[in-house]
């Protein structure tokens, strides 16, 4: 399958908790409201998307990598990632291999200078200072690496195991991946995708948690990254 999914969506939309199991209800319980906001959608969103693409009436089985990054146990179902950002939810479906997604609010960052200095290499923090539009050229930066990181079941304190080349559109890594990275800034939001090779379409829908349904959305202008 040369296709992948992302679907958004909205921490405040009124998720029903009907295709979640009572273990998992009461695993979130204890958790603080705003976690338990963002970890009950982000299941509840996965668990639609289950139901309507592959037919499952419940949330399937989740286990865990050695890393912490969560999959499902029938290895027939697709790879997953989910991200969220002040009020914004998405998930990314994938059954060609494992994929990672990010999505944040590009607030603005007082300090970005210094945490681009500290995060990115050279050749990217300067391509970024020439920008006309510095800040948005920090959240993509950012968000290409957190896609990848989330893909290789990483964590945010391993940034330099990616090197980008914005200038030509691509990327090296440790370990070299047969990966190509996606990202679109939209509106407000920046959002990345780290893809297996050999996909080639995306298919976007906005879930409307009233009714249930995956609203298809038309094709954007997304902008790839590819390894070297």
């Amino acid at each position: 399958m040369n296709s992948a999914r992302l679907i958004t969506a909205s921490l405040d939309d009124p998720f029903s908790l009907s295709r979640l199991s009572a273990d998992m209800i009461a695993k979130s319980a204890a958790m603080n409201p705003a976690r338990r906001q963002q970890w009950r959608a982000g299941r509840v969103l996965l668990a639609e998307a289950l139901s309507v693409f592959c037919g499952c009436e419940t949330l399937p089985e989740l286990q865990f990598s050695a890393q912490g990054k969560p999959f499902f146990a029938d290895v027939s179902l697709p790879h997953f990632s989910l991200s969220h950002s002040k009020n914004h939810l998405q998930l990314l479906l994938c059954q060609a291999g494992e994929a990672g997604g990010d999505v944040e609010q590009m607030r603005p960052r007082r300090r970005y200078h210094d945490v681009a200095r500290e995060a990115f290499s050279d050749t990217e923090f300067l391509w970024l200072m020439e920008q006309a539009e510095p800040q948005m050229a920090f959240w993509q930066l950012w968000c290409l690496r957190e896609a990848w990181l989330k893909q290789q079941g990483g964590s945010v304190w391993q940034m330099d195991r990616i090197r980008l080349d914005p200038a030509f559109r691509s990327f090296t890594s440790e370990p070299a991946t047969d990966t190509q990275l996606w990202y679109l800034a939209d509106g407000s939001e920046m959002r990345a995708l780290a893809l297996p090779a050999g996909v080639s379409e995306l298919e976007e829908y906005a879930f409307n948690a009233v009714s249930g349904d995956f609203v298809p959305l038309a094709c954007r202008p997304w902008s790839q990254f590819s390894s070297r």
